[in-house]
């Protein structure tokens, strides 16, 4: 049995034993005289009149429990971008195990709609995202669980950013974001709205979402945890190793894994995972214009074939070919159109 003594209670951790402790001279100065139990538990009796009750292993679990999501949510806790400083004393372990959902935590997709550019390599330069095309304005949503460590404009090329910490210790980010409407160290829910999409610290591109997963910093592919086209998470538990951490292939390599593939950009599925509290009907109409879906693109106000053809290396007679039109065909804005 663990026995603890308090007056003033100070909380400390050995391993899994929390042990309550009074100054050292009292502990020195007294003895356990006797155990009684009242109400199911069991409180021990000490030659100073000091009484204390036995904490069982449950409860030792749970203040640990509480005493790890505090120290989540203040360790390397600020408004920096990248919080953690590389390198540390020590490396990453070879493996990590995060529980993403679990029965207090859920899931919510941040948003339902076409992959435009992947996690990979991107003109020379590595991009650490999946970005989904939107409409100026839709809806974005927290991913999971967590606290807002950031949410301010970012001059390194983000624009608008939203950083949350969720309480597996993994961060999202929520990138060129037209409006914020979370603060730091504010506490959110799957699923809660957080943010507009838009295209600030971008303005070359058209509106979509950057959005990326980190663990102390280290980005790894979003897809590897879930997709943009369903409302299901692919696993309860993540486990990443260092091959997780080391991009190298190109950003349309999902393309290849046939996500968002032909059909699929249309129909979401209603499971939950984790108790999340929205569903596709949460979505509708957010799969924007002017965005790709595995080989079909969304038209948008102002597109032509040609500027569709040249967009995406390919000819306005293949695409008049693909999509049994002809080259003075008119189009309309969220027609489908295959280009491959």
């Amino acid at each position: 049995m663990i026995f603890t003594k308090t007056r003033t209670t100070l909380t400390a951790f050995i391993g899994l034993l929390l042990l309550s402790l009074t100054s050292a001279a009292q502990w020195d100065s007294s003895y356990a005289i006797d155990t009684i139990e009242s109400n199911g538990k069991q409180i021990v009796l000490f030659s100073d009149n000091v009484w204390s009750y036995v904490s069982s292993m449950e409860d030792l679990a749970r203040d640990k429990a509480m005493a790890d999501t505090a120290k989540i949510f203040t360790e390397y806790w600020n408004d920096i971008t990248f919080a953690y400083m590389y390198p540390e004393d020590k490396p990453l372990p070879d493996s990590v195990q995060i529980v993403l959902t679990d029965s207090l935590h859920g899931f919510t997709p941040p948003l339902l709609g076409g992959i435009t550019s992947g996690f990979g390599w991107r003109s020379g330069r590595v991009h650490k995202a999946v970005d989904i095309g939107l409409d100026l304005g839709t809806p974005v949503r927290a991913a999971f669980d967590g606290k807002v460590r950031y949410a301010q404009y970012n001059t390194g090329g983000y624009g608008n950013l939203i950083i949350i910490r969720h309480f597996n210790g993994m961060e999202t980010y929520y990138a060129h974001l037209s409006k914020m409407y979370v603060k730091p160290n504010q506490m959110v829910k799957a699923g809660q709205v957080i943010g507009g999409g838009g295209n600030t610290g971008a303005y070359w591109a058209g509106p979509h979402l950057h959005f990326e997963c980190r663990y102390r910093d280290h980005a790894f592919d979003p897809l590897k945890i879930m997709s943009f086209d369903t409302t299901t998470l692919k696993m309860d538990t993540l486990i990443l190793t260092a091959a997780d951490f080391k991009i190298s292939q190109n950003h349309k390599a999902y393309l290849a894994d046939g996500v968002n593939g032909t059909g699929t950009g249309s129909t979401y599925s209603s499971n939950q995972v984790g108790g999340s509290t929205s569903t596709e009907n949460d979505y509708k109409g957010s799969t924007a214009t002017g965005t790709t879906i595995g080989d079909y693109y969304i038209v948008k106000s102002g597109d032509t074939l040609s500027a569709i053809a040249r967009r995406y290396g390919t000819t306005v007679d293949k695409i008049c070919s693909l999509n049994g039109i002809n080259k003075n065909s008119v189009l309309r804005i969220g027609q489908k159109i295959r280009v491959r």
